[in-house]
Order: C-alpha cells, then structure tokens, then sequence
C-alpha cells in the first residue's frame, strides 16, 4: 500500500464522518420541528411539566432558567438549574414534553448519586482545562520533533502529552453517551408512569429521543476533529 492509497482511505474515512456528523444534526432538527408541530396528550407546555415533574420526582431544589438558544435545553448539576428553550417552555406540543423529560432525567441522575454521572462531571472541570493546553502543545512538539531541539526526545515528549490530553477529552465524550441514553430511558418512564402520553405518542417520544441519542455520537466525532468544547447537554 503506497501513500498515496493510505491518503485516499484517511480521505474517505474523514468524508464519512462528516457525512454522519452532518445527517444527524439535519435528522434532529427536522424531528424537532416536526414534534413541535404535533399537540401533546394533556396539552401542557414545557413549562408546566417542568413544575409538575419537580413536585413528582421530588427535586425541591432544582431552579429553572430559560435560554434563547434553540435546542439548547441543559442540565447544569454545578448549579442544579435546568436551562429550558423558551420555545420549549412555551409549547405545548409532544416534543416540549419529551426534552423536558430528558433533561430531568440528567437531574435524576444527580439525585441517585450516579456514579457514572459524578465520573463525567469530574472529568468535564478537568478536560475543561487541559483542552486549552491540547493545540499550544501539539504546536510546540511539532516544532521541537522536527528541528530536534534541544533534542529530539523533547518534542517527542511534548507530543505525547497533547496526546494524552486529547484522550481524556475524547474519554470525557465516549463515556456522556451512556449517560445520556440513560436519561431517556429515565424520561420514557416517567411520560409513561405518569401517564403524561399516551402510547402512540410514546412511541413518537422515543423516536424523537433516539434520533438524539446519534447527535451525542456526532458530536463525539465533531469534536475529535475541531476540539469543539461545549457545556454537556
């Protein structure tokens, strides 16, 4: 195999993750729309849920916070305060409903002291820092490496330790996946528990949350390729 081949493969290979990264934003986005559009079993908006779920799930001291930011909707466990889409909150359609849910699902995990939930926000405050050192290292090595000073050992060195900054980032990323499909499966029962939808809308809810469930693995390879460091959803 010549260069030339290795150069065509690492092309392909690069083209088909920004095809898979680029699909599953289109394919969300276009689900949103298409849930924001469709009425929800009891017509409650975001908002209310929002309420109704803080007095069911027993979350006293969760705070609430809109954002303008379409999708935009968070669990911020530094500070207990869920950031809900002001779209989200006001809306009463089948897809306020399930965010919503999801996001409670992350504030769920904080309350059952998730260990894997308490693993990610470690890491997160550490790779939060580290990443800011990942591009000057690889810079300074590559330099070092290539003009051999003060030897060739030092930019090789230097090289290794960006590297395994950059592992503990994508590490971070890997291991919010699981979280994340755990916070819809906590969402899903409680829609479903509480009777919050009925079952054909359910079936949509999971849809939706599925569709999602490809963002968080399109952003793992988003940020492998451009270190796009952004506060977990």
């Amino acid at each position: 195999m010549d260069i030339y081949q290795i150069i065509a493969i690492i092309a392909v290979v690069i083209l088909l993750f920004i095809i898979v990264v680029l699909t599953s934003r289109t394919r969300i986005i276009k689900t949103y729309n298409k849930y924001m559009k469709i009425d929800n079993y009891h017509n409650l908006t975001g908002e209310q849920l929002a309420y109704v779920a803080k007095k069911f799930l027993d979350l006293p001291n969760l705070k609430f916070a809109l954002t303008k930011q379409k999708l935009g909707d968070a669990y911020i466990p530094s500070q207990n305060v869920m950031l809900i889409s002001e779209e989200v909150c006001k809306t009463a359609s089948l897809a306020s409903l399930t965010i919503v849910s999801h996001e409670f699902g992350h504030a769920l995990q904080h309350k059952q002291n998730n260990v894997l939930f308490y693993i990610t926000m470690l890491l997160g405050k550490i790779t939060r820092i580290t990443n800011r050192f990942i591009t000057p290292l690889l810079i300074v090595g590559t330099a070092l490496f290539a003009f051999q000073y003060p030897a060739l050992e030092s930019g090789y060195t230097i090289l290794i330790i960006a590297g395994c900054l950059f592992l503990a980032h994508v590490f971070h990323k890997i291991i919010t996946i699981p979280l994340e499909y755990d916070a819809s499966r906590k969402a899903l029962k409680f829609l479903k528990e509480n009777n919050l939808l009925s079952s054909k809308e359910l079936k949509r809810a999971k849809k939706l949350l599925g569709i999602a469930a490809q963002t968080y693995i399109a952003g793992l390879l988003d940020n492998i390729f451009i270190f796009n460091i952004k506060r977990k959803k």
